[in-house]
């Protein structure tokens, strides 16, 4: 290619260079993420008519409760994947900075080798050796000028390709902004009806007597006391201590809380989290991906410090502390309870040991 339209094509590209980063980054700057479309949680629910007894009330309760905890594993995922992906727009973001810095520093250096064509385009060479005082001299530095020849050609190829992967990775960072933008609207839908069913539910639960309440209360399996004195030596290793101890300890002063992890509020598997947390382990909030670690445990295999699981599909965790007992955040009326595990009436979906 001669010196003359390696210039021309330097300046298109540094020109088009420039007004390409200049366009993406303004447009990643200043674009508004558009939001899926706001489903109504009212619209979606059943219109049940009043229930006609304190039964029909008790079990609507149960039922509210339920759904919203169906729908709060639904939230704590949508929360998980929602950190994943600012981690992932954080890694992203430092990939196109040092890009950036490629893309620039080929653009200098193809301007360099421009500006050394540009000084050298004038004179024919056959004219040069005839007119040189050092023609041995002069040849060497021909020789030279087709070496900045090749460098222009390779040095134009590796700005192009690394400017048009610089633009690859700015489209994906405009994608990944929006599909945030889109998980974020997800969860506000999701505790939109979380607070939709637990307030029915709650309005429900104080129009029965005391009585009625504490039958309700009762049939999720009460509650009771535990000490770690009533293991038996070696039962429990350390670490299962730690977390055991952990998790009781806020029994009694903290609330359920949806999608909380502490200090003073929690949902079931915030809890586990938090608790395993205080080991060094760290696990996911979701109980239904908590389902998925460690290793399978049967019913009759439990140790201390292994987490339990209800339902089909998983939305419920909580962990076995010995002596037939478990700790969990079991709902927002009861908030955080120690109870029998034979106490608690929810469908059994399996154990998992983290630790050991």
């Amino acid at each position: 290619m001669p010196a003359g339209s390696r210039l021309r094509a330097l300046i298109a590209v540094a020109s088009a260079t420039v007004l390409i980063s200049t366009a993406v980054a303004a447009g990643t700057a200043n674009a508004e993420p558009t939001p899926s479309p706001s489903p109504n949680p009212s619209a979606s629910s059943k219109s049940l008519a009043a229930p006609r007894t304190a039964a029909e009330a008790k079990q609507r309760v149960k039922d509210l409760t339920e759904q919203a905890s169906q729908i709060g594993e639904q939230y704590d995922e949508a929360t998980d994947a929602l950190a994943d992906g600012k981690a992932r727009l954080k890694s992203l973001k430092a990939d196109i900075d040092a890009q950036q810095q490629k893309v620039d520093a080929l653009t200098a250096e193809a301007r360099t080798i421009a500006l050394i064509q540009f000084r050298n385009r004038d004179l024919d060479p056959t004219v040069q050796v005839f007119t040189s005082g050092d023609p041995d001299s002069l040849l060497a530095r021909l020789s030279t000028a087709d070496k900045v020849d090749d460098n222009m050609e390779s040095t134009l190829a590796e700005q192009q390709a690394q400017q048009a992967s610089l633009d690859d990775m700015k489209r994906a960072l405009d994608a990944e902004v929006q599909a945030l933008a889109d998980q974020e609207q997800k969860l506000a839908d999701l505790k939109s009806q979380i607070d939709q069913s637990v307030q029915e539910a709650q309005d429900l639960y104080d129009r029965l007597d005391a009585q009625e309440q504490a039958a309700l209360n009762a049939a999720d399996g009460g509650s009771t006391t535990f000490d770690p004195g009533e293991l038996a030596p070696g039962e429990a290793s350390a670490k299962a201590l730690t977390v055991i101890k952990y998790a009781t300890s806020k029994v009694g002063s903290s609330q359920y809380v949806w999608g909380a992890s502490g200090p003073n509020a929690f949902d079931c598997s915030g809890l586990m989290l938090a608790s395993y947390r205080t080991v060094g382990v760290s696990l996911p909030h979701s109980s239904r991906a908590m389902s998925q670690m460690g290793r399978p445990v049967a019913r009759g295999d439990l140790k201390p410090g292994d987490l339990i699981f209800w339902y089909n599909p998983v939305h419920h965790v909580g962990m076995y502390i010995g002596n037939g007992k478990i700790v969990h955040a079991r709902n927002v009326r009861s908030d955080l309870v120690i109870q029998s595990l034979a106490s608690y009436p929810a469908p059994w979906a399996g154990a998992r040991r983290i630790l050991g």
